[in-house]
C-alpha cells in the first residue's frame, strides 16, 4: 500500500477540489491519502486540525504532492526533505519553473511514482546555519532549494558583507547583498544578477555579489564539500531571504553558514529532460512574462 501526502496552496480551490477527487482516487485503489492545507507560510491544517511545519511527519510516505506554484512546491520540499520523501509538484501558479506537471497529469504521475517507473531527480540543497547576535547567539538551521540572499535594507545604501570560505576569509562586499546559489537556483536570482548557470545535475554552489562597489563582481562556483560563511560586518543591518521568503534581519556580527547537505532534494519529474530543454524553457518563459 502506497501513502500520498497533498499539501495545497490556501487560496486555490481547483487545487483543493484536485487533491479531494485524486485522493478518492487513491482510496478506491487500496492505497492512503492525507490532505494538508497550508494556513500561512509555516502552518498547516489537517481537517481542523491546525499545526506548525515542524510537527507533521512524513515519514513512511512514498510521496509529497505540492498543489500550488514555485512557493508552495518550496514549502513542500523543506517539509519532505526531513524524511527523504521525493516530491511531486503539480502547478496550479502562473509559470511554475519547479512544479512541472498539469493537474490532469496528476493520476499517470502518480501512478509511475507507486509502480516504481517514475523519474526522480536528486537536487542539490542548501542546509543554512543562522547565528544571530542580537538575540544571545540565537541559532537556527534552515533548507534552501533555490538560494539565500542577504541584502540591504536601508535604500541609497550598500550592506558590507565579510565573507569567508571554509573558515578563511576571501572578501569583504561592500554591495547591495550577496547571493548563495543551489544549480537549481542559478537560473533565478543569480542569473539576473550576473551570475553563471549551473547544471542542476551538480553538487556545488555558487556565491554572487549583487550591484558591488569597488570589490569583485565576479561569480564564486564552489564544491559540494566546501562551506561559505557571511558575517554582518558594519552597523547597517542586512535582511536574510531564503527561497523567497524573509526569515528576518541580522545585525553586526550575526552569521551565515551555508554548507551542502549530503542528503538530497528528491523530485519527481513527469518526463526526464535534458539541461538544454530546461534551459530554454527557464528563458523563453521568463521572455514571455
Amino acid at each position: 500500500m502506497s501513502t500520498a501526502i497533498f499539501l495545497v496552496h490556501p487560496e486555490r480551490p481547483d487545487a483543493l477540489a484536485l487533491a479531494l477527487d485524486t485522493a478518492e482516487w487513491l482510496t478506491a485503489r487500496g492505497d492512503t491519502a492525507r490532505i494538508l492545507q497550508f494556513t500561512a507560510p509555516n502552518r498547516v491544517s489537517e481537517a481542523d486540525d491546525e499545526r506548525d511545519l515542524g510537527d507533521v511527519d512524513l515519514a513512511g510516505s512514498t510521496v509529497a504532492v505540492s498543489m500550488g506554484g514555485d512557493g508552495t512546491f518550496l514549502r513542500v520540499v523543506r517539509l519532505a526533505w526531513t524524511d527523504d520523501v521525493p516530491v511531486l509538484g503539480v502547478n496550479f501558479g502562473r509559470v511554475g519553473y519547479l512544479p512541472d506537471l498539469v493537474p490532469d497529469q496528476v493520476r499517470v504521475a502518480l501512478t509511475r511514482v507507486f509502480e516504481g517507473k517514475a523519474v526522480i531527480e536528486s537536487r542539490c540543497a542548501l542546509e543554512v546555519e543562522i547565528v544571530d547576535r542580537s538575540r544571545a547567539d540565537a541559532l537556527s538551521t534552515q533548507l534552501a532549494l533555490n538560494e539565500i540572499v542577504l541584502e540591504k535594507t536601508e535604500f541609497g545604501h550598500t550592506v558590507r558583507l565579510a565573507t569567508s570560505i571554509d573558515d578563511e576569509h576571501v572578501f569583504t562586499y561592500s554591495a547591495d547583498g550577496v547571493i548563495i546559489a543551489t544549480p537549481t537556483g542559478s537560473t533565478a536570482y543569480n542569473l539576473s544578477a550576473g551570475g553563471p548557470i549551473l547544471s542542476p545535475a551538480l553538487r556545488a554552489m555558487v556565491v554572487t555579489p549583487v550591484a558591488p562597489h569597488l570589490s569583485l563582481d565576479r561569480s564564486l562556483v564552489l564544491t559540494d564539500t566546501q562551506r561559505v560563511t557571511v558575517t554582518i560586518a558594519a552597523d547597517r543591518a542586512a535582511a536574510l531571504v531564503i527561497d523567497g521568503q524573509e526569515i528576518g534581519r541580522l545585525n553586526r556580527g550575526s552569521t551565515v553558514t551555508c554548507r551542502v547537505p549530503e542528503r538530497p532534494v528528491r523530485v519527481v519529474r513527469n518526463e526526464p529532460h535534458g539541461f538544454g530543454a530546461l534551459l530554454r524553457f527557464r528563458l523563453l518563459a521568463d521572455r514571455e512574462q
